[in-house]
C-alpha cells in the first residue's frame, strides 16, 4: 500500500482540530465584515479607490449602493426553456506518437410549462494536426503556442459558449416566444488566460475571436427575443467583495499595503480582523435567506477591464437553499432590470428542480463527462485507427511502466 492511512489519520485528526479552533475566530471576523457593508458609503469608497488604487494590494470589485441589501426572487414564468451546457476533454497525452485532443460538450434542452419536453445531445470534436493544436500569431507566423493544459481549458471555455449561442439559435420559432435561460458552469471570466507569461496574442485569439464573439452573437438574438444567460458557480471560493471590505475598514486615509503593512505577517495586518480567511458566501450566508440574493457587483479582473467591453461580468451571490451560489452575467444582461429578475427566480427555480443545483446544468454534465473506460476506448480507438493505416502505435517507456507491476 503506497498510502500509509493510520499516519495519515493521524495528520487528518490535527487537521480537524485546528479547523475547529478557527471557527469561533471566523464568526467574529465575519459579523465585522457585515457591518462594514452595511455601513458602506459610496462616495467614500470612490475616494478610497481613486487614493489607493496603485498601492492597495487587493482587487476591489464595483459595489452596489446597497452592497447588504437582500432581495427576494420574483415568480417564475410558468412556461419557460432552459438550456444547459457543460464540456469535459481529453488532453494532449505526450507519451503517444499523436498530437491530438478532444472536446466533449454537452447540451440539455429543458422546456417547463404546458408542453414539457427535454433534449439532450453531446458533441464530441477532435483537434489534430499542428493548426489545430496550436495558436497562431497572425503578426508573426513563426509565433505559436501549443493547445495544453490552461490553454486548452480556456478553448473547452469557448468551445462551451459557442455550443450554447448555437443552442439558442436553433430554438424553433414556438419555443422562441418563451423566456430563455442559457447557463454554463463556471466563470466567465478566463482565468485560464491568467496565468503568467501566455502572450497578448493568445488571449485576443480565445477572446477576440472565439469567446466574446459567442457572446455577441447571444446578445444580438436578446434584442428580439427575452434570452438571458448566465453562468452558475457552486460552492464559490471568490474574495472579490471581501477584498474590497479590506479596503473600506483600512484604518490609513491611503492604504499602501506595503507602507503601512509591509513587515507585517498575516493575521496581524488590520484589515485581517475582518477578512482573514473569510469568502465572499461566508458573510452573504449570513445575510441571506433562501430564495434571496444579493445586489449586483462588477468583477474587478484586469482581465476583464482590457478585454470585455459590453460584455464585463457582473454578478450576485443567491441563496438556493442548499448553498450559497455566484452567478454571472455579462454586463448587458445585468443593466436590464427585468433580465436579471428573470436570471434570478429562473437559476432560483432550477436549483430547486436539480436538488440544490441547476437541474439542465445537471443534465448536460452527465452529456459531457468522459469516463475513466471511455478515455480508455478512446486510445484503443486511436491505435487501432493508426495500424489500420499501417502506422506503428506506441508509447514512451514512463507510460508503459506504469501499466506493470514489478513485485
Amino acid at each position: 500500500m503506497a498510502l500509509d492511512l493510520s499516519e495519515t489519520a493521524l495528520q487528518l485528526d490535527s487537521m480537524a482540530v485546528g479547523l475547529k479552533n478557527s471557527v469561533n475566530d471566523s464568526n467574529i471576523r465575519s459579523e465585522s465584515a457585515a457591518t462594514l457593508l452595511e455601513d458602506f458609503n459610496t462616495k467614500d469608497f470612490e475616494a478610497r479607490i481613486n487614493l489607493s488604487s496603485k498601492v492597495f494590494n487587493w482587487s476591489a470589485p464595483s459595489f452596489p449602493l446597497r452592497p447588504d441589501e437582500s432581495i427576494d426572487a420574483l415568480d417564475n414564468p410558468a412556461d419557460y426553456l432552459a438550456i444547459g451546457v457543460d464540456g469535459s476533454h481529453i488532453d494532449i497525452n505526450r507519451h503517444i506518437p499523436v498530437r491530438c485532443f478532444l472536446i466533449n460538450t454537452g447540451v440539455a434542452r429543458l422546456r417547463y410549462g404546458e408542453s414539457p419536453n427535454a433534449y439532450l445531445s453531446s458533441t464530441p470534436h477532435l483537434f489534430s494536426g499542428l493548426t489545430d493544436t496550436a495558436i497562431f500569431d497572425k503578426s508573426n507566423i513563426n509565433r505559436s503556442i501549443p493547445i495544453q493544459g490552461s490553454i486548452l481549458g480556456a478553448v473547452r471555455t469557448v468551445e462551451e459558449i459557442k455550443t450554447l449561442a448555437t443552442a439558442l439559435e436553433d430554438i424553433d420559432p414556438v419555443e422562441s416566444q418563451l423566456p430563455v435561460i442559457g447557463l454554463v458552469d463556471g466563470t466567465l471570466v478566463m482565468l485560464d488566460l491568467l496565468r503568467t507569461g501566455i502572450p497578448d496574442y493568445v488571449i485576443r485569439n480565445i477572446l477576440d475571436d472565439g469567446f466574446l464573439t459567442a457572446l455577441n452573437k447571444i446578445k444580438e438574438m436578446s434584442r428580439n427575443r427575452k434570452v438571458v444567460i448566465a453562468s452558475y458557480i457552486s460552492l464559490p471560493g471568490s474574495t472579490e467583495v471581501m477584498d474590497g471590505l479590506r479596503l473600506l475598514g483600512c484604518p490609513y486615509t491611503k492604504s499602501d499595503c506595503l507602507q503601512h503593512c509591509g513587515n507585517r505577517s498575516s493575521g496581524e495586518r488590520p484589515c485581517d480582523s475582518y477578512a482573514l480567511g473569510l469568502l465572499d458566501r461566508d458573510v452573504f450566508g449570513k445575510r441571506l435567506s433562501g430564495g434571496q440574493r444579493t445586489e449586483i457587483f462588477g468583477s474587478s479582473s484586469e482581465l476583464v477591464k482590457s478585454y470585455y467591453e459590453d460584455n464585463e461580468v457582473k454578478f450576485f451571490y443567491v441563496n438556493t437553499g442548499d448553498e450559497i451560489a455566484r452567478v454571472e452575467m455579462p454586463k448587458w444582461v445585468a443593466e436590464d432590470e427585468s433580465s436579471v429578475s428573470l436570471v434570478h427566480s429562473l437559476v432560483a427555480d432550477q436549483c430547486r428542480l436539480g436538488s440544490g443545483y441547476p437541474a439542465c446544468l445537471m443534465e448536460a454534465h452527465e452529456q459531457a463527462v468522459i469516463s475513466t473506460s471511455d478515455r480508455s476506448y478512446f486510445l484503443n480507438l486511436l491505435e487501432e485507427v493508426l495500424e489500420g493505416q499501417n502506422m506503428r502505435f506506441y508509447t514512451s517507456r514512463k507510460d508503459h511502466s506504469k501499466r506493470i507491476r514489478w513485485l
